[in-house]
C-alpha cells in the first residue's frame, strides 16, 4: 500500500502552536510517535516539543495507524514541517515505529508516546548522554505523572514469579520489597535508579550503534513487549541501557489503553507469551502460562465483589482480567 509524506506550512495562529516547530535539514533526533485516534493529547505532545531545547535539531515523524477521530488532518493542516505518514491500517506499534524509522533522517531515534508532555531540555539532555557514552546503548527519561509525581518506568527483564506478583497486587501493597516489587526495582528510590534492565516505550531514546546491531523492533509484537525484546537485544549485545534523571517527561498513563482495556489485556498476554517463549524457550513459556493463569484467578476473586457493583469502574477491570487469563489458558496458536 502506498505511503505519504504530508507537509503542510503554518499559515496562521492556530490553537495548537503559538509558534512553529523548527526543523533542521540535518536532525540530531528522529521523533518517532504512533498516533492512533490522538486526539487531544497528540496535539499536547508536538506543543511541548517545540519548547524543549532541541527543537531546532529535530525532525518529528508521525506514523498513523488508521486513526478515524480526525487528528491526523488536524496534524497536517497545523503543524509546520511535521512528517505524516498515513499507513492505511492499524498495524500495531512495533510495526508503525519501524515504519517512521524506515524514513527518519537522524542517526539517533526517539521513540515517543503521543499522550506526553515533554519538558524544556528532555531530549538534549538524553541525546548529551548517549553521546558521552558510547557504551550506551538505550536511554530513558525520568517519567512523570500529570500531578508531576515520579513513576517507576524502568524496569527489571519480567519473570514469571515476578508479573505475577504484580498481576495480584502484592508488588503496590509491598512496593519497596525486592521480592515482590523487584520487577520495578522497588527497593530503590527512583532518583536512584541509573543503569537497568529496561526503560518504558512510551520515551526511549536508541544509538545508532546499537540500532544497527541488534535491528529494529520486532514486529511479531503488535503492542507491549517490544520494547522490554529490544532493551534485552540490546543488553545481550552488550550495551547499557540508562535512565537520565536531569530529563523529565509527563506520560498520562493509560489514557489510550483504557479506551481499549479489555482488548488491551488480550494483547498483553499474548505479547508476554511471546517474548519469554522467545527468549527464555518453551519451558518458560509454559511457566509465564501456568503462573498467570493462577494469578488472574486471585485477581479475579478479588475483583468479583466490587465489581458486582462497578466500584472505581472495577466491572472493567474484571472483564480485562477474565480475557487476560482466558488468553493465557489457550496459549499461542502456531
Amino acid at each position: 500500500m502506498a505511503t505519504l509524506w504530508h507537509f503542510k506550512s503554518l499559515k496562521k495562529q492556530t490553537p495548537y502552536l503559538s509558534n512553529p516547530i523548527h526543523i533542521e535539514n540535518n536532525p540530531k533526533v528522529s521523533v518517532v510517535i504512533v498516533n492512533y485516534n490522538g486526539g487531544q493529547d497528540i496535539f499536547d505532545c508536538l506543543e511541548s516539543l517545540q519548547n524543549d531545547q532541541a527543537a531546532t535539531s529535530i525532525e518529528i515523524i508521525i506514523v498513523d495507524n488508521n486513526s478515524t477521530d480526525g487528528s491526523t488532518a488536524k496534524i497536517s493542516a497545523h503543524f509546520e514541517s511535521v512528517k505524516l505518514l498515513p499507513l492505511g491500517e492499524n498495524r500495531g506499534f512495533a510495526a508503525a515505529c519501524n515504519a517512521g524509522i524506515a524514513i527518519a533522517h537522524a542517526d539517533t531515534v526517539l521513540l515517543l508516546n503521543p499522550d506526553t508532555v515533554v519538558m524544556d531540555g528532555a531530549i538534549s539532555k538524553m541525546y548529551d548522554e548517549l553521546l558521552k557514552h558510547p557504551q550506551w546503548g538505550i536511554v530513558g527519561a525520568r517519567m512523570l505523572t500529570t500531578a508531576r509525581i515520579s513513576y517507576r518506568a524502568a524496569r527489571r527483564f519480567p519473570t514469571p514469579r515476578n508479573l505475577a506478583m504484580t498481576s495480584i497486587g502484592l508488588a503496590k501493597i509491598f512496593s519497596t520489597s525486592k521480592y515482590f516489587n523487584g520487577y520495578l526495582y522497588g527497593e530503590r528510590a527512583i532518583e536512584s535508579l541509573d543503569e537497568v534492565d529496561q526503560v518504558e516505550g512510551s520515551c526511549l531514546m536508541i544509538s545508532e550503534a546499537a540500532r544497527k546491531t541488534v535491528g529494529n523492533l520486532d514486529e511479531q509484537f503488535f503492542i507491549f513487549f517490544e520494547e522490554v525484546d529490544w532493551c534485552k537485544r540490546v543488553k545481550a549485545a552488550g550495551y547499557e541501557i540508562h535512565i537520565v534523571n536531569e530529563a523529565e517527561v509527563v506520560h498520562k498513563v493509560s489514557t489510550t489503553m483504557g479506551k481499549y482495556f479489555e482488548f488491551t489485556r488480550t494483547i498483553h498476554a499474548q505479547s508476554a507469551m511471546k517474548y519469554f517463549r522467545k527468549h527464555e524457550g518453551e519451558s518458560s513459556y509454559n511457566a509465564i502460562r501456568n503462573a498467570m493463569s493462577k494469578a488472574l484467578l486471585v485477581r479475579a476473586l478479588i475483583l468479583a465483589i466490587p465489581a458486582l457493583f462497578n466500584i472505581g469502574g472495577s466491572r472493567k477491570r474484571f472483564a480485562g482480567t477474565l480475557a487476560e487469563r482466558r488468553t493465557y489458558k489457550e496459549g499461542l496458536t502456531g
